[in-house]
């Protein structure tokens, strides 16, 4: 299971708000709005089916080769990476960032890339990359299936999803810019991604992908 991997991306807010009503003892409550949430980025996760995490790719909301990237990608955490889009979203140009810095380096033999069809996933560029630079293959799920056949979807994203949340709740910060705003969220879904086990990433393969019948 060293050899087939998974990647798919999901959005993060720096108030990652729970999805229900909170009450305080003592205070109010307050509801989730996600209308409200103050900044966003985009967070692309990798899996492998031994078990491994791969390091995530931050996609960060800016003008690619400005202020960002020249002066805080440098105090950024080294142990993941990080690239810059104007609206925070995947595209082929950060797709194919990934699989030339991300991916590769991890590729030790011929293995297979499970992706959903997001056009920026399935290009043609992406699967000559996938196949002449990685020496492997890319496999795009079929439309509508991924809940079923995405093991980051079957059993992943959740988590780590709630993990953020968690965190959310649990770690009180005090950033007020934007740029202390960024940190904070980085820093906040690398512990999310930490508390998502091996064990579950395995998991996640065995009930996403099909099983011979027993005879």
């Amino acid at each position: 299971m060293d050899t087939l991997y998974n990647a798919d991306e999901t959005g993060m807010y720096y108030d990652m708000c729970p999805n229900s009503i909170w009450a305080v003892r003592g205070g109010g409550s307050y509801v989730a709005n996600s209308e409200r949430h103050s900044y966003r980025m985009t967070a692309l996760l990798t899996v492998r089916g031994d078990g491994k995490k791969l390091p995530i790719l931050f996609i960060i909301r800016g003008e690619p080769g400005g202020d960002i990237e020249t002066k805080e990608f440098p105090d950024y955490p080294p142990e993941h990476f990080y690239a810059m889009q104007k609206k925070a979203w995947m595209n082929g140009t950060v797709w194919k960032y990934f699989l030339r810095d991300v991916l590769k380096s991890d590729i030790e033999n011929p293995s297979v890339l499970l992706v959903d069809n997001f056009d920026s996933h399935v290009s043609e560029e992406s699967e000559k990359i996938v196949g002449e630079e990685l020496g492997s293959e890319l496999c795009a799920l079929p439309p509508n299936s991924t809940s079923h056949c995405q093991p980051l979807d079957v059993s992943l994203m959740g988590p780590f999803k709630q993990h953020l949340r968690d965190l959310w709740v649990l770690t009180k910060s005090t950033a007020t810019t934007a740029k202390e705003k960024r940190l904070v969220m980085i820093h906040r879904a690398i512990k999310a991604w930490d508390m998502v086990t091996e064990d579950e990433v395995r998991a996640s393969f065995v009930k996403a992908l099909p099983r011979p019948m027993d005879n």
